[in-house]
């Protein structure tokens, strides 16, 4: 595995990669970068910026782990594929042509902000974030990324950021949770049991022996104010 530093020149390309893709990650990598060519991604051990390029794909480069921030924000991308599976600081994509967050990285240690876009889906976005979570239609704080506070929009939630939540809110993701603690999920989901828009989700939830009962009175009882 060979590492290179922004600042060089190379006569020839690394293994794997071609000089543009080596002179693209030249151009923007704030530290080092190295290629795997065994998972054909490249890591970035610092931060990574090619705002303001008028790029349409990042697709140029796999990236698998940026230390850093990662910001491809002012450009004309239509996907995050090619983004890095992971960041340790901030990523921020807004200011493009996003429809969904297809590609974006799974896990960020700080803020995603992802506004200024065209979102009709919020699938492909991350598993994890550390800070807070900024779109147009809603913003969650640190600490919120989680599926509590994804029913608490589904809740008081504008209906633009209602429709964009429950792309997020899969029966999968839902019954994991009730499989970890059925309980505690009863109590989350209490307040969102008789939404309309929540009705379609709570039809393929499973729950153990019992626990669906409780949650029918529970609804029950939230509908007459309790």
């Amino acid at each position: 595995m060979r590492y290179l530093k922004t600042y060089r020149v190379f006569e020839s390309s690394v293994s794997g990669l071609t000089k543009k893709q080596e002179e693209f990650l030249n151009n923007y990598t704030l530290g080092r970068w190295k290629y795997d060519p065994t998972s054909g991604l490249v890591d970035v051990g610092g931060s990574f910026d090619c705002e303001h390029r008028k790029l349409k794909t990042l697709s140029r480069v796999k990236f698998g782990k940026v230390s850093g921030n990662f910001f491809c924000r002012y450009n004309k991308l239509t996907s995050l594929e090619g983004s890095p599976q992971e960041v340790g600081g901030n990523f921020g994509c807004y200011n493009n042509d996003l429809t969904s967050l297809k590609g974006a990285p799974q896990k960020v240690g700080w803020g995603f902000y992802c506004y200024y876009n065209n979102l009709t889906s919020l699938e492909g976005a991350p598993r994890e974030v550390g800070g807070e979570f900024v779109c147009d239609a809603f913003e969650l704080g640190k600490g919120q990324w989680n599926p509590e506070g994804w029913l608490k929009i589904l809740k008081e939630g504008s209906p633009k950021a209602q429709k964009l939540i429950l792309t997020l809110m899969s029966p999968e993701v839902l019954n994991k949770q009730i499989k970890k603690d059925p309980a505690g999920t009863i109590m989350k989901l209490k307040p969102v049991w008789n939404h309309e828009n929540f009705k379609k989700i709570r039809s393929k939830l499973v729950w153990p022996q019992g626990y669906e009962e409780q949650m029918d009175i529970v609804g029950g009882l939230n509908t007459i104010g309790f």
